[in-house]
């Protein structure tokens, strides 16, 4: 059994040995501060504590103008200087067509012919009735003119000498008749033989010989061989402003040439609600017919702002923009933002309206940790 004052003992040498440690720990942290400081007074007794160096970023001034020009696209297509859907004015059996698709034919060169075999015995019997019409005239002129010099000497009545004349004109008359029957059969010979009626380019070929087509039936197409045009439409304002002989610049598969404005229509499309003009193509472009061409033209807007870069922009809440104004302060230029709205772009530029005074100098290029209040280096002006 353990005496009391022993127990006793113990417990003060626990709480003797426990205040020692605490005042031993407490010691040593306030050693470690203690020289933490001095290492720092000693560094700054050595020298001052150098600054960041302020952001550099780029400026400009802005310069107020009263409008700004835009370049507009508008697309149309390349159409031939004509067009046309050409086939026989009779009906029959198609024998020959001497083109093929896009040959470039001259004018008045023949393109197809019909079957006219059925034609060929009709005019020779009409051929041999006029034979038998002008030998009764023969005969009766003979007669006529026997009657005369009879009835002259009273050997002939007059009744005998009207007969005569009157059968010289029945014969005269049925001659003509069968003369212009002729004709008619001419005609449907010429009118089997397709002619071209301008030179042109041969676009489809809807007909093979051996086919029976009808009368009006579409045999071959035809585009003019004159340089292509192209029809583009247009607002009516723009188109208002534009005369007949100016030169526009057009796009054409990627190649940019100029243009002249060979028409410009009265009239509204009912569809669209534009008004065509038909340009005068340069042969340089090659065009297609059929493909699309795009017309540009440089339209003035009466507007008053300034241009900036497009990295001059900061965007703000709820769908605003703002640019950072440039304030001279003391301690150098401040950046001050300043709301503006946006009027126009063209992917590299933007046009703007503000209430930044003429001669402002704002932030046009900058890194994204600008921010509202922060003074800033601007970069230095290349020379010239």
């Amino acid at each position: 059994m353990t005496h009391p004052a022993t127990t006793g003992l113990r417990r003060r040498l626990r709480r003797v040995l426990t205040l020692g440690m605490t005042l031993v720990v407490f010691g040593g942290a306030g050693a470690t501060v203690y020289a933490g400081f001095a290492l720092i007074s000693a560094q700054g007794d050595a020298g001052a504590v150098s600054l960041a160096p302020a952001t550099t970023v780029g400026a400009m001034q802005i310069a107020h103008v009263d409008s700004y020009t835009v370049s507009r696209r508008f697309t149309g297509q390349i159409e031939a200087a004509a067009r046309i859907d050409l086939g026989f004015e009779l009906g029959g059996r198609v024998t020959e067509v001497l083109v093929e698709e896009g040959d470039l034919i001259a004018d008045g060169a023949v393109l197809a012919r019909l079957d006219t075999s059925a034609l060929t015995p009709q005019r020779a019997a009409l051929e041999a009735e006029l034979a038998a019409l002008a030998a009764d005239a023969e005969l009766a002129r003979l007669t006529l003119s026997r009657n005369d010099a009879l009835t002259e000497r009273g050997f002939r009545s007059v009744a005998a000498q009207d007969d005569a004349r009157l059968a010289l004109t029945r014969a005269e008359a049925g001659m003509a008749a069968t003369q212009a029957r002729i004709a008619g059969v001419d005609v449907q010979i010429e009118k089997s033989v397709l002619i071209a009626p301008f030179a042109a380019r041969v676009g489809a070929r809807l007909a093979d010989p051996g086919q029976t087509v009808a009368a009006g039936q579409n045999v071959l197409v035809l585009f003019d061989a004159a340089p292509a045009r192209a029809r583009v439409g247009l607002p009516p304002d723009l188109a208002a402003g534009l005369q007949v002989d100016n030169r526009v610049s057009v796009v054409v598969g990627g190649t940019v040439g100029t243009a002249t404005i060979r028409q410009i229509r009265p009239d509204l499309d009912p569809g669209t609600r534009s008004r065509s003009i038909v340009l005068d193509l340069p042969a340089d472009l090659d065009p297609v017919l059929g493909d699309n061409v795009s017309l540009i033209l440089a339209q003035v807007v009466p507007e008053p702002g300034y241009w900036a870069p497009l990295s001059a922009l900061r965007e703000g809440v709820r769908g605003s923009w703002s640019v950072m104004a440039l304030e001279q302060t003391p301690d150098g230029d401040r950046i001050l933002p300043a709301a503006v709205e946006v009027i126009h772009s063209d992917g590299a530029q933007v046009f703007l309206r503000g209430e930044l005074p003429p001669g402002a100098r704002i932030v046009a290029q900058a890194p994204d940790r600008v921010a509202p209040g922060q003074i800033v280096q601007l970069a230095a002006t290349p020379q010239e």
